[in-house]
């Protein structure tokens, strides 16, 4: 490995550390936004995503434990658990490049109804509320490794705080990131190189996570649920161009 890519692996872990430690979710997001770019394919550029949210996600999960609504997860990982293994085997094979630009403008679409109508809006933690968002969220890690959009849309407004609302969503993506991760590896998609470029992109996950402890602090839950609906839609608007 050259040292610019392994700067340009440290840079882009400090942006998606820090987006996903603000915003409890868009690790994934902006990460695929550069890695496909110069990792030697689309599988490649998403295995090592997923690493980086393993880590970061299991630390954070582990940090907030007390913190994390078990009854409100559990339906979301068994959903996620069962969607992810089929979504990854199709990921190899089937371009989603109609899916990607379908996915953006409905993020685009939802992010500003909830923008706008979000007093109006009140999703409650059920079991099937939550089997609906952990299956929608477990077929894009498969897919593009870009699974929070579902899940946060549900968790933000179904919780009634910003640390409970982080905790539930970093024990999500704790399990269905170690299951997706494992996924692949069973797929043989995961290999050495590929473990060496998320061992020094982690660094800089690690890096932006702290940074953006301090800002999440500040947040109270409107402002935070602002957030997450900019960043979908600016996730939207990347992927459908």
């Amino acid at each position: 490995m050259d040292l610019f890519r392994g700067l340009l692996l440290v840079v882009i872990g400090i942006g998606a550390g820090f987006v996903q430690r603000v915003s409890g979710f868009g690790l994934g997001i902006f990460a695929m936004m550069f890695l496909p770019h110069f990792m030697p394919s689309h599988t490649d550029a998403a295995t090592i995503s997923t690493l980086f949210s393993c880590i970061t996600s299991t630390y954070n999960s582990v940090r907030y434990r007390r913190n994390v609504e078990f009854k409100t997860a559990f339906p979301m990982i068994c959903a996620a658990l069962i969607s992810i293994p089929v979504a990854v085997y199709f990921s190899a094979a089937v371009s989603g490049e109609i899916f990607k630009i379908l996915l953006g403008a409905v993020l685009i679409v939802l992010s500003i109804y909830f923008m706008f109508f979000n007093k109006h809006i009140k999703i409650n933690p059920t079991c099937f509320n939550g089997i609906l968002a952990g299956t929608l969220g477990g077929t894009l890690n498969g897919l593009f490794s870009t699974g929070g959009p579902p899940v946060v849309l549900y968790l933000s407004n179904a919780m009634t705080d910003n640390i409970t609302y982080f905790a539930t969503i970093q024990f999500y993506f704790c399990f269905t990131n170690l299951y997706a991760t494992a996924m692949r590896a069973l797929n043989g998609i995961i290999n050495i190189e590929i473990l060496i470029y998320a061992a020094i992109g982690v660094v800089g996950c690690m890096i932006g996570d702290f940074i953006g402890k301090s800002v999440f602090e500040k947040l109270n839950s409107n402002k935070l649920k602002y957030i997450i609906y900019i960043g979908m839609i600016i996730s939207g608007i990347v992927m459908f161009f």
